[in-house]
């Protein structure tokens, strides 16, 4: 029996508008009613986690598995960077653009007039794509803080670093250094356009695992779902796995069972079949 339901957001549980509409509510309140534990687990922060009132309803796995919180906004999990690591990020790499992410802020070196000369050198999406990236850029500028010193970021608890990959820009140093640094940080991007470090040994699949724990539910009860290179070990850690037709490669070959196209709610569908099945 399934008794803990943990899905990645994008590509995977939401649909083309990214957000939680009203049948993927209803599936995750049916999942409540039935005595079921439902959680997100994503790459996103707390503030890119608009829940349309399934806040009080469900945990959420943030961050990569940085960051595992209750329905109640209780934090439960907290995994940073370690302070020595980070000040040598900030030190080396000044001439990247990198995002310093905390639970609830993001802080950069960049102007805001960089940052958005920047979104707009990057391709642009066409069709229902543009309504989609306008979303996200609206609740990006919310949450991010422009023209941070090296002595403000430090100043944080930062859980994670981000870096969108510019086209023509070499990050060779940055792969050797995490290399170099493998056993204190590990990068695990959702996509080859983004870089995605976290503290080493956070990942998706053992937040999912530590929330099972602290619910005393087994991994054997736990259904996951994904489609990114951030899943692949969320997906390969758990017999119950799911990636729709539409996730990479590498995420259907980690996951023991394949669905349809995240757009077709195959997901939430499949969450509900469950669901019924175990009655």
């Amino acid at each position: 029996m399934i008794k803990l339901f943990a899905s990645d957001l994008d590509g995977t549980l939401l649909a083309r508008s990214h957000q939680f509409d009203e049948l993927i509510k209803v599936t995750v309140e049916k999942i409540v009613r039935e005595n079921a534990v439902f959680t997100i687990s994503t790459g996103r922060d707390c503030s890119m986690t608009e829940l349309n009132g399934l806040e009080n309803k469900i945990y959420r796995i943030c961050m990569n598995g940085a960051l595992v919180m209750s329905p109640d906004g209780e934090t439960l999990k907290l995994d940073l960077i370690d302070k020595d690591i980070l000040k040598i990020i900030l030190e080396e790499f000044d001439d990247l653009d990198l995002e310093f992410i905390t639970p609830y802020k993001t802080y950069t070196k960049q102007s805001r007039e960089e940052f958005f000369e920047k979104m707009e050198k990057m391709p642009h999406p066409d069709g229902d794509d543009v309504e989609v990236v306008k979303f996200f850029m609206e609740n990006i500028s919310k949450r991010l803080v422009f023209d941070q010193s090296k002595e403000e970021i430090l100043s944080k608890d930062v859980c994670k670093i981000n870096s969108h990959l510019q086209p023509g820009k070499s990050y060779n140093r940055l792969y050797k250094f995490l290399e170099k640094y493998s056993s204190s940080i590990v990068n695990a991007p959702c996509d080859k356009n983004l870089i995605e470090i976290t503290k080493q040994g956070v990942n998706k699949g053992n937040a999912v695992h530590w929330l099972g724990q602290y619910l005393h539910i087994g991994d054997d009860e736990i259904a996951v779902y994904g489609d990114g290179g951030n899943d692949l070990q969320m997906l390969s850690m758990f017999e119950h796995s799911y990636a729709p037709c539409t996730a990479l490669e590498e995420a259907k070959y980690a996951a023991n069972n394949q669905l349809g196209p995240y757009y077709e709610y195959s997901v939430a569908r499949n969450m509900l079949e469950t669901l019924a099945k175990q009655k």
